[in-house]
């Protein structure tokens, strides 16, 4: 294949390795793309992390950056992540894995770092700028499914060889949990408000003497499906319950005077995954009220005044950014991208009525972009270099599509193609969650899809049921049914592109992580469709999967009965116990370290389908949690997943 770089190599695992070389050829240190975006007060500066590719690191790393928009300036400040700006904008906070670092904006003073007590994940500056809320996670407690799994690493309480990990019962006292800690940045002394024996998932400060907490009695990572809103004085480390019915909650926020809380409300299947529906507060009647948004899963919300949010999030295919009108309980769009912005999902960040964010597309790589009163979006700085003119060459094409469900209900999703009019071998991507979506974003959020792309591929995302942007009743009717309505959804989109002759019916696989995974392998069990497929991440047994996972509070919100019935879904819904109708090749993978689908799930099905007969292989990454994301262990599995394609679908190498 020529490009304008060059010749690649038709071998797989060859090819695959130059085309990352490649990717990654910007320089010896390129901002890749940035995230956890902070507006300064005045909204002239946006503090970021950048992601880094750093040569001669396979990793790229995170670094603090500045980007002043009035000079078009980027200053870099250090490693570390989620930068804050204090109420003045004339200090940064930022955290690193196990400290917090405060700094002055003048260039002769010398950075403060302050220890905790334990894993920093979040800060916010109190209203007044005398205090830092700082989340700490302890030793032992687990890292979501989204962050890859696996346990928080704290060095100093890291268990010692000989020392045996104990699980308590419930009814004991349990470690691993996560709290909230006040620190004075001028002292550096600091505090933990949170009550003992509760578990903090996220806070926010509610004016400047309480916080909006989610908080759970239990540690666990499950037991973030059923946490409650809560109101904490940190002075006496009270905690007062606050609305939210039987229903996930997350991303709690307040207005600046405390009054009016909100919080966003729904089905929700990943920690680190937020979205539903937006809710109002009233602290002092104790009162809820969900509000429209115009028909938008909302993913980020933030108080611009006392009267007004401004939120983003999902409609359709569509990112929509949009300001809510508290006292009236009306909303106004303010922008409507046909990309995204964000990382998992679309995120803002708001301040003097100026919005900043992340935006990107397929084929537009990452950029700073801000939306100012009465002017069009404007891109102040792009992260392009040589990789992603690279990757934009070989990527392919991508187009919205659409068919319709068995019901007649219509489902959406993202066709990429390479060149040429088809038929194409075609590979179905399924996102995880499964409550998440596909959305027109650059790789489509991992290096899977160019790649295929670049090698004659194309490959469909389909946001089936169950997936974000169609509201709570689309994503409970594939939450709910899962292998149900949604594989029917999957499979009509299939017949759709087949009968416009693009793709080959004969030359069809699937692939997926996590949600994706467990479908790809329940799609195999259930149809003869595919001529191949690659399941990560999967569950394929629901009944160990409930005894196993460290999210046991997943399955149960999703599935009917009692695990250890037969007649239950846990049963019914698991592939597994289907193996013997398994005739399609498959290709099973995951992590070692992975606490949410253990390893397990894809060794079992494994030696389930040798035993049937069926083509299989396990492939187990020593290093790796829930998903592959090391470098060197993205390459191998790129490679191992093309290698595989190739041999049961014949694409014929790159077009």
């Amino acid at each position: 294949m020529n490009t304008a770089s060059g010749t690649f190599h038709t071998d797989a695992a060859a090819y695959v390795e130059e085309f990352f070389t490649r990717m990654r050829s910007g320089g010896d240190f390129v901002i890749t793309t940035a995230t956890d975006l902070d507006l300064s007060p005045d909204g002239g500066r946006i503090a970021f992390t950048a992601v880094v590719d750093v040569a001669g690191q396979p990793d790229p790393v995170r670094h603090i950056a500045v980007f002043d928009t009035g000079t078009s300036r980027c200053s870099h400040l250090g490693p570390g992540r989620a930068p804050r700006w204090d109420p003045s904008g004339s200090r940064l906070a930022w955290l690193t894995d196990q400290d917090i670092t405060v700094r002055e904006l003048d260039p002769k003073a010398r950075p403060s770092t302050f220890p905790t007590a334990g894993a920093p994940e979040y800060l916010l500056w109190r209203p007044d700028g005398t205090a830092l809320l700082v989340g700490v996670a302890e030793h032992g407690a687990a890292r979501s499914d989204v962050d890859g799994s696996g346990l928080v690493p704290v060095d100093a309480a890291a268990p010692r060889p000989g020392v045996p990990v104990i699980e308590a019962a419930p009814t004991q006292p349990r470690s691993g949990g996560r709290g909230v800690w006040l620190v004075d940045p001028s002292s550096g002394d600091s505090t933990r408000v949170s009550p003992p024996g509760v578990t903090v998932w996220q806070a926010a400060w509610a004016g400047g003497s309480s916080i909006l907490c989610v908080t759970s009695d239990d540690p666990s990572e499950s037991a973030w499906y059923g946490a409650e809103l809560a109101l904490l004085d940190p002075a006496n480390r009270t905690l007062r319950p606050v609305p939210s019915d039987d229903v996930q909650v997350a991303l709690p926020a307040a207005n600046p005077s405390g009054t009016r809380l909100s919080a966003v409300v729904g089905a929700m299947s990943d920690r680190g995954l937020y979205a539903g529906d937006l809710i109002l507060i009233d602290p002092a009647e104790g009162t809820r009220t969900t509000v429209a948004t115009g028909g938008v899963d909302v993913t980020s919300q933030h108080w611009d005044s006392d009267t007004t949010i401004v939120f983003a999030g999902l409609r359709g295919l569509d990112t929509v950014i949009g300001r809510l009108h508290v006292d009236t309980h009306t909303a106004e769009v303010l922008g409507v991208l046909t990309a995204t912005c964000g990382a998992m999902a679309p995120e803002i960040t708001v301040s003097s009525g100026i919005i900043a964010c992340t935006t990107s597309g397929y084929r537009r790589p990452p950029a700073l972009t801000v939306l100012e009163p009465g002017r069009a979006p404007r891109e102040v700085v792009s992260f392009t270099h040589d990789g992603t003119d690279f990757l934009t060459d070989m990527g392919g094409t991508i187009e919205r599509v659409a068919w319709e469900a068995p019901d007649g209900l219509t489902i959406e999703g993202l066709l990429v193609a390479p060149p040429g009019p088809g038929p194409h071998p075609l590979v179905i991507n399924i996102h995880g969650g499964p409550v998440w979506a596909w959305r027109d974003e650059w790789s489509m959020h991992y290096a899977h899809t160019p790649l295929l792309a670049s090698r004659g591929y194309a490959v469909l995302h389909p946001n089936m049921r169950g997936s974000l942007g169609r509201g709570q009743k689309f994503i409970k009717d594939g939450l709910l049914d899962m292998g149900g309505a949604d594989a029917a959804d999957i499979v009509a989109g299939i017949d759709a592109l087949v009968a416009t002759g693009r793709v080959d019916p004969a030359r069809v696989a699937v692939t997926g992580n996590s949600y994706g995974g467990f479908m790809s392998a329940w799609l195999v069990a259930t149809t003869d469709r595919f001529a191949a497929a690659i399941a990560r991440s999967p569950v394929t047994d629901w009944v160990s999967q409930h005894y196993t996972s460290n999210i046991p509070g997943f399955d149960r919100i999703c599935l009917t009965g009692h695990p250890l019935d037969p007649q239950s879904s846990y049963r019914t819904r698991s592939p597994l116990y289907l193996a013997h109708h398994v005739r399609t090749p498959i290709l099973l993978i995951a992590g070692a370290h992975d606490l949410a689908t253990p390893p397990e799930q894809a060794s079992m099905f494994h030696h389930a389908l040798v035993e049937h007969g069926t083509d299989s292989t396990l492939v187990i990454y020593q290093n790796e949690g829930h998903g592959v994301r090391g470098s060197a262990a993205v390459v191998d599995q790129c490679a191992r997943v093309i290698d595989f394609l190739d041999k049961h679908l014949a694409a014929g190498g790159p077009q």
